[in-house]
């Protein structure tokens, strides 16, 4: 949105897309352990880092390499409360929040989606105990932790903050990183690309009482730090 309304090319997920259509596997886990190198992916794949606005969500687990890469380039980082983070990835892969272990049918369907199946995983993060829902608590702690740690050279928005004033955020985005809109893309700005869970269900009805304590225990700190509040009384 931001680089529709500014007129501006952009490169959405590239990690995937090369995945799929280059490499016909997934590169991420081989990235976040090490064995590859951000800058031997842009070379060998330049067509997908030549945008002026990138995004990969990939991208806040390899920071480092991401700054030495492209030293100049302004940096955004979107938070989202983790209930609704995890809530929205086990929709798009259709498991039910209330398991407390991944069964043979869900492992079944995950073979077919090796790029979900490293992130439930937790491959590459050092992440290796815990139920599939534990894992992706912690990799939301390990995302923010990596914002957390050079906060002051990246721009912060709060997924809510967006979602209460789309159009504004835009327009305070585009402003703070120097850029100018050009576009009204209000036409555009409720469009969805990911089937949209039931608003109506609450995270204790969606998660149960079990794993939506595991979430809140887990990612306590950070949820504090952004505001999130738990919903949950917690010992």
């Amino acid at each position: 949105m931001l680089a529709k309304a500014a007129g501006l090319r952009f490169s959405n997920d590239p990690f995937w897309h090369i995945a799929h259509f280059d490499e016909q596997a997934t590169i991420v886990d081989d990235l976040l352990a090490g064995r590859r190198s951000i800058d031997e992916v842009v070379r060998r794949y330049p067509a997908y880092f030549s945008a002026q606005i990138i995004k990969d969500p990939n991208f806040s687990f390899i920071y480092p390499e991401l700054e030495h890469r492209f030293p100049d380039s302004p940096r955004l980082f979107i938070v989202r409360d983790p209930r609704q983070n995890i809530r929205s990835i086990l929709n798009r892969l259709r498991i039910d929040g209330r398991l407390e272990a991944l069964g043979p049918q869900q492992e079944r369907a995950l073979d077919h989606a090796r790029g979900w199946q490293a992130i439930l995983a937790g491959d590459g993060l050092g992440i290796s105990h815990g139920s599939h829902i534990a894992r992706l608590a912690q990799r939301w702690n390990l995302a923010i932790e990596r914002y957390w740690e050079r906060r002051s050279s990246i721009r912060l928005v709060r997924y809510e903050d967006f979602l209460a004033d789309k159009s504004g955020c835009i327009a305070d985005l585009a402003e703070d990183l120097g850029l100018q809109v050009v576009r009204d893309i209000h036409d555009e700005q409720d469009r969805q690309f990911q089937p949209r869970g039931n608003r109506s269900v609450t995270p204790e009805q969606f998660f149960g009482r079990h794993n939506l304590a595991l979430i809140e225990s887990i990612c306590a700190e950070g949820m504090a730090r952004f505001g999130y509040e738990p919903s949950l009384a917690h010992a």
